[in-house]
C-alpha cells in the first residue's frame, strides 16, 4: 500500500468517519471505559502545534483508515506555517488523534513526512568564450580545421593496448621463483650468559696487554738493531757491540723509544676510550680531590701508608721470595737470572732512569689503571683490582719481579679505584724513582757498617708496619672486600678465557726460559 493516496479518486462517502469534507478534524467518539487508555505525555520530538500539509496523509496499519491532515500553505522564504490557528489546547489536540489498535494498544498517528527544501545548485561561474576560429583571410564563416584555438588544446589519454591472454593449458606455466631479495635476512642477536660476558671482557684486556708486550719487544728490537747498525757505519768495533755492557748502555733508550710504540698502539687500540677524553685535566682534579674517578679525598696519612705497604712487598720480595728461588735454581742446578739484576746495571744512564723512574711508571698505569681495571669494574671492584694486579704481574716476564709487582698491583689498583689514576701513578713513581733509584744510590756512598743498619732497619720497620696494619684493618679489608665482590662464577669465568690462559703461559714460559741460566 502507498503511503500516499490521490484526493481525486475518493468521494464524500470515502472519506474517513473522523474527517469532514472541509478537512478540519471532527470530534471522535470518545472510547469506553474498556478502551480508554491511561493519558500519555506528549512526545519531545512532536511540534507544539501538530499540522501537515494536504498533499501527505497518515495511514494507521491497524485500522485501516486513513487520516486527512491539516492544510498548509508554503511560502519559498519562510518554509510552512500553519493556515489558520489551532483553536484547540494540545492535550485535545493529541486526544483527537488517538487511536486504538485492535491489540487493545493506544496508537498514535504516524510521524508528519518532513518536506525537503528547495534544492539550490551550486554557483555557476562564468565560463570564458572562445573566440571563433577564423580563416587567414579573417571570415569567420569558413570553417577551418587544424587553426587552433587561443588556448592550448588537452592532450589525449595514450591507450593501453589490451594483450590477449593466451589459453591455460596444463603444465604450460610452471612455478617460477622468486628472485632473492637484496636485504640482508633477519639474524637474531645472540645473547650471551654472565660467564661468556666475563670471559669475553677479560679476553679482550688480555689480549690487549699480550700485543703491548709484542709490539714493546718488536719495537725494542727494531730500535736496537738500527743503533748497532749505526753504530757499526760509524766504524765501531763488532766486538764491543755483542757483549752485556753494549747492551746495559743502550737499553734505556731502546725502551723509551719502545714505549713510544707502545703508546701510539694503545691510542689506536682504545681511541674511543674514555681515559683520554680531557686526561691532564681530570688528572688535575684528581690532584685537587675533585676527580670524576675519585671517591675519596687522598690524605697525607693515606699516601704514606700506601707507601709502607709497597715498601711491605719489598720484604716479601727480599726475604721470601729470593731465598724460595735460590733453593729452587739451586735444585735444578741452574742460577737465576732476573730482570732487577739487568737494570740495576743499566741504572747509571739517564735515559734508564727517565725509563724505569717516570715514563715507565705513566705507562703502566695508563695501561693496568687507566684502561684494563675500569673495563672490569663492572664486575665488581675486587675482582678488577686482583685481576689487574695479576695481567700487571705477568706483564714483567719474570718470577720475582712479577710476584713482586702482583702486591704492588693490589695496593695500586685500591688507590686508582678510591683515590684517582694520578695518585697510583704517583705511588708508582715514587716507589721507583725515590726507594729503587735515589735511596740504593745513597746507601752506596754509606759505609758499609750504614748500610747494613739503614737497610735492614728501614726494612724491618716497614714490615712490621705494614703486618700490624694489616691485622688491625682486616675487619675494614673484610668488609670492603665483602661490599664490592662480584657474583658467583666471575672467578671461574675469567680464569676459563682462553686469550687469558694463552698470556699467562706465554709469559710464565718466557720467565722461566730468560730467568734461570746454567751454572
Amino acid at each position: 500500500m502507498s503511503d500516499q493516496i490521490d484526493d481525486s479518486g475518493m468521494t464524500s462517502g470515502d472519506q474517513p468517519e473522523h474527517t469532514e469534507q472541509s478537512g478540519q478534524p471532527a470530534s471522535m467518539p470518545q472510547p469506553t471505559p474498556a478502551q480508554a487508555a491511561p493519558p500519555m505525555p506528549s512526545a519531545p520530538c512532536r511540534p507544539s502545534n501538530p499540522t501537515y500539509p494536504p498533499q501527505y496523509r497518515s495511514v494507521n496499519p491497524y485500522v485501516g483508515q486513513t487520516a486527512q491532515a491539516p492544510s498548509y500553505w508554503q511560502t519559498p522564504q519562510q518554509g510552512y506555517v500553519p493556515s489558520q490557528p489551532q483553536s484547540q489546547p494540545q492535550s485535545q489536540q493529541y486526544q483527537a488523534y488517538r487511536q486504538i489498535s485492535p491489540q487493545g494498544y493506544p496508537v498514535l498517528p504516524a510521524q508528519p513526512y518532513q518536506q525537503i527544501p528547495p534544492y539550490r545548485p551550486y554557483h555557476t561561474y562564468p565560463q570564458p568564450v572562445l573566440p571563433p576560429r577564423q580563416a587567414p583571410n579573417g571570415n569567420a564563416n569558413i570553417p577551418m580545421r587544424g587553426v587552433p584555438y587561443p588556448y592550448p588544446p588537452v592532450p589525449p589519454i595514450p591507450q593501453v593496448p589490451v594483450y590477449p591472454s593466451a589459453p591455460y593449458q596444463t603444465g604450460a606455466y610452471w612455478p617460477q621463483a622468486m628472485p632473492q631479495s637484496r636485504q640482508r635476512a633477519w639474524k637474531p642477536q645472540r645473547v650471551l650468559t654472565y660467564a661468556q660476558q666475563v670471559r669475553r671482557a677479560v679476553g679482550r684486556e688480555a689480549r690487549l696487554v699480550l700485543f703491548y708486550c709484542v709490539v714493546m719487544t718488536a719495537v725494542a728490537l727494531v730500535a736496537q738493531m738500527t743503533i748497532a747498525t749505526v753504530m757499526i757505519l760509524q766504524g765501531t768495533p763488532e766486538s764491543a757491540i755483542d757483549g752485556d755492557t753494549f747492551i746495559n748502555r743502550i737499553s734505556g733508550a731502546v725502551s723509551l723509544i719502545a714505549l713510544v710504540g707502545c703508546a701510539i698502539y694503545l691510542a689506536l687500540m682504545r681511541a674511543r676510550d674514555p681515559l683520554w677524553h680531557g686526561l691532564p685535566r681530570e688528572l688535575w682534579l684528581e690532584l685537587a680531590g675533585r676527580g670524576q674517578r675519585a671517591h675519596r679525598t687522598m690524605t697525607p696519612v693515606v699516601f704514606l701508608v700506601s707507601i709502607m705497604l709497597i715498601l711491605g712487598a719489598s720484604d716479601v720480595y727480599s726475604f721470601v721470595l729470593e731465598p724460595a728461588l735460590d733453593w729452587l735454581s739451586g735444585v735444578f742446578g741452574a742460577k737465576p737470572d732476573t730482570a732487577m739484576d739487568s737494570i740495576d746495571a743499566s741504572m747509571g744512564t739517564l735515559a734508564m732512569v727517565l725509563y724505569a723512574g717516570f715514563f715507565g711508571p705513566i705507562m703502566e698505569e695508563l695501561l693496568f689503571r687507566g684502561l684494563v681495571m675500569p673495563a672490569l669494574a663492572r664486575y665488581g671492584k675486587v675482582f678488577s683490582i686482583v685481576t689487574s694486579a695479576v695481567l700487571f704481574g705477568f706483564f714483567h716476564t719474570d718470577l720475582l719481579q712479577g710476584a713482586y709487582a702482583i702486591l704492588v698491583g693490589l695496593v695500586l689498583g685500591y688507590i686508582a679505584t678510591e683515590y684517582g689514576l694520578v695518585w697510583s701513578i704517583a705511588l708508582h713513581i715514587t716507589n721507583n724513582f725515590v726507594f729503587s733509584d735515589l735511596l740504593s744510590r745513597l746507601l752506596a756512598v754509606m759505609p758499609q757498617t750504614a748500610q747494613n743498619v739503614v737497610g735492614f732497619g728501614l726494612y724491618i720497620l716497614v714490615g712490621i708496619g705494614s703486618l700490624l696494619y694489616l691485622i688491625l684493618r682486616r675487619g675494614k679489608i673484610r668488609e670492603y672486600m665483602q661490599t664490592n665482590r662480584s657474583l658467583k662464577g666471575t672467578l671461574a669465568a675469567c680464569w676459563s678465557s682462553p686469550w687469558f690462559l694463552a698470556f699467562l703461559g706465554l709469559s710464565l714460559v718466557f720467565a722461566c726460559v730468560n730467568g734461570f741460566t746454567t751454572a
